[in-house]
């Protein structure tokens, strides 16, 4: 991500360049580094060599090996890249080792950004690294909290996202990874995704052996229970799966007496299965709970018309086109109400007006059709 991205770049001052003279090189196992390619130095590193007057000397290949390390972490698309991967890797054939160990020694002395580059650069030079990807993605989240308790939240959500990333690719990598299921857990409950939580949740409490851990996450669950069920409830509304819906939405209504929102999806449902004297109940429930949304007020006239009270419908049609005049659906109804009543007049008016609202949609445009054949 961008956001991401560019908080590295912005620390390129971290590494200088020093250039071979024309005509030397530099060997490092079997890969010779040719005049051409820039050498790499952490910038202080380069300062203090600088004091101690030590660069007229032959180059430490050590500080190469840090500064190579650095600008792999800090620019993913460095030109010289690959070079700089193969000096590494002959080097030290176990040199991912070597930045593990080194990024989680900078974590340890609260150098979160040296730390993260390290881990950032390990994964560049081997994306299947795991402790490599598992780390990076607690580091980032270390960084998204700094910026989410700033008030920066777009900075503080890009980092997050991105180690939300980081540790689904862990799984990728091992299904059975269980410290990645755990910290998605908390990732996903942050997005307010809770069924993902807990589905990531109930993985992680079977591969886990820490009892700390499990003791921990089972309270977790306890607490997102409700959300997660009413998020599947949704779901299942969303798909036309009605008789499940109700299944995951009616017990929440016993318990939360006073959130019109589930009386209102409760009705949703009944509508679905056709039994719309239940649905009005529930739309009714919903408005006694200040419930304030036009759809309410449009989904509890369909069903006052479906039973063919058709006066009362409108009336509730007007609520709620007092509350928005501007939802052409709800204006639609009330015109096919009214045409049903044979108010031609204002059947034409409501049916013109959605149709300037909504020109595109099908059903409008097509009774818009035939009261031009009634003119």
């Amino acid at each position: 991500m961008k956001i991401v991205d560019d908080y590295f770049l912005k620390k390129t001052d971290k590494v200088s360049f020093v250039q071979l003279k024309e005509g030397t090189h530099i060997k490092i196992g079997n890969y010779t580094i040719k005049d051409n390619i820039p050498l790499p130095i952490e910038t202080n590193t380069l300062i203090e060599e600088i004091k101690e007057g030590n660069m007229e000397e032959e180059l430490k290949i050590s500080h190469l090996i840090e500064g190579a390390i650095y600008i792999l972490g800090i620019d993913k698309d460095f030109k010289y890249k690959d070079e700089y991967k193969n000096i590494l890797y002959n080097y030290n054939q176990r040199i991912e080792d070597y930045i593990l160990f080194k990024g989680f020694k900078l974590i340890e002395e609260n150098n979160i950004d040296d730390g993260t580059i390290f881990f950032r650069a390990l994964i560049g030079l081997n994306n299947k690294n795991i402790d490599g990807l598992f780390n990076y993605a607690l580091t980032l989240e270390n960084i998204a909290k700094k910026y989410i308790s700033l008030n920066q939240k777009e900075k503080g959500d890009a980092f997050l996202i991105e180690s939300t990333n980081q540790l689904e690719s862990t799984l990728d990598i091992n299904e059975d990874f269980s410290l990645a299921y755990y910290k998605l857990g908390y990732h996903y409950k942050y997005y307010e995704q809770f069924q993902k939580a807990k589905l990531i949740w109930e993985k992680f409490m079977k591969l886990d052996k820490d009892h700390e851990r499990i003791q921990e996450i089972r309270e977790q669950l306890e607490l997102i229970e409700d959300d997660a069920n009413y998020e599947e409830g949704l779901n299942y509304l969303i798909s036309g799966q009605y008789e499940n819906a109700l299944k995951k939405l009616m017990p929440l209504s016993y318990k939360y007496r006073e959130w019109w929102n589930i009386f209102y999806l409760i009705g949703l449902a009944y509508k679905g299965i056709g039994e719309y004297e239940e649905a009005i109940d529930f739309f009714y429930e919903a408005l006694e709970l200040d419930g304030v949304d036009v759809n309410l007020y449009n989904e509890l006239g369909i069903c006052l018309f479906g039973l063919g009270d058709i006066t009362k419908a409108i009336n509730i049609f007007n609520e709620g086109i007092d509350y928005d005049d501007g939802d052409y659906r709800i204006i639609f109804n009330r015109g096919l109400a009214y045409l049903k009543l044979g108010i031609i007049d204002k059947a034409k008016e409501d049916i013109k007006a959605a149709y300037r609202l909504n020109p595109n949609d099908r059903v409008v445009r097509n009774q818009m059709e035939e009261l031009v054949k009634l003119s």
